[in-house]
């Protein structure tokens, strides 16, 4: 739907590009859709009951609704990442985690693991630090793209739950 907006907004604005931005919205929707498929394919590894995700904070709402994965709980309350979780907070997380079989929490890159390390160290999970969720990569990177920062995250997350 951005990509639907962004074009019909340019459009207006620009009504002697209209059929660029037309061309170059459905050439984009169409890598997006092949994403998603692609996005699903990849997570139909993992069982329904182990698409289990731990995150640093609420960050992929979004990924979990679409790809059938449960949101368990957050490492930080909220989406902030300035938060702290209280200790009952914490002690709610792991035994939640302990509940679940879950295997990993999420941390983004440049977030602070230790919180997730001590809850690992309490429930036996690992701890992924390498997800994206609000930056990309530099060109030649990881994640230069949108695209291939989605890929980069399913991989890990996949990998992970695995």
């Amino acid at each position: 739907q951005y990509v639907r907006n962004i074009r019909d907004s340019l459009a207006e604005i620009d009504p002697a590009g209209a059929d660029d931005y037309t061309k170059n919205a459905e050439a984009y929707i169409q890598q997006l859709t092949d994403l998603d498929l692609w996005i699903e394919a990849q997570v139909a590894v993992i069982p329904l009951q182990e698409r289990i995700l731990i995150t640093n904070h609420e960050s992929f709402g979004y990924f979990a609704d679409r790809y059938q994965f449960q949101m368990i709980g957050t490492v930080l309350p909220g989406v902030s990442t300035d938060a702290a979780p209280s200790a009952q907070q914490m002690a709610n997380l792991i035994n939640l985690i302990s509940a679940s079989g879950a295997k990993a929490i999420f941390i983004e890159i440049g977030a602070n693991p230790q919180l997730a390390e001590q809850i690992a160290g309490e429930t036996g999970v690992t701890v992924v630090t390498q997800v994206r969720t609000h930056s990309l990569s530099a060109p030649g990177g990881d994640a230069p793209t949108y695209i291939e920062m989605m890929k980069h995250n399913t991989a890990i997350i996949v990998d992970a739950l695995r």
